[in-house]
């Protein structure tokens, strides 16, 4: 027959449960963001290089200034600008499916 526990043993017993789901829960969380730091960095650095290739920037000093430039011009117009682009895309779209279908 089970030896009945007393309170103290149970409370004991709870005490060990939270302080093991306090470290499991520090371990998902520091998980978390290390993921999100990686993917912070990573999109960053397509940033960088996106804006690199299009500026031909040399330099942090160039980039720092070029993008003081464009800041005021780009908050004003950036629904515009996307926009814009996502029109592109459907003609361009749109030019090649009717040439396909001219073949």
């Amino acid at each position: 027959m089970p030896k009945k526990r007393t309170d103290e043993e149970i409370l004991q017993e709870l005490e060990e449960k939270i302080e093991k789901m306090k470290a499991k829960k520090q371990q998902v969380e520091s998980r978390k963001k290390e993921k999100e730091r990686k993917e912070r960095t990573r999109r960053l650095i397509q940033v960088g290089a996106i804006f690199e290739k299009y500026f031909e920037i040399q330099s942090e000093e160039e980039a720092e200034k070029i993008a003081k430039a464009l800041q005021a011009y780009v908050g004003k117009n950036k629904e515009k600008i996307l926009n814009h682009d996502m029109v592109v895309k459907e003609k361009k779209k749109a030019v090649a499916e009717v040439a396909v279908s001219e073949e």
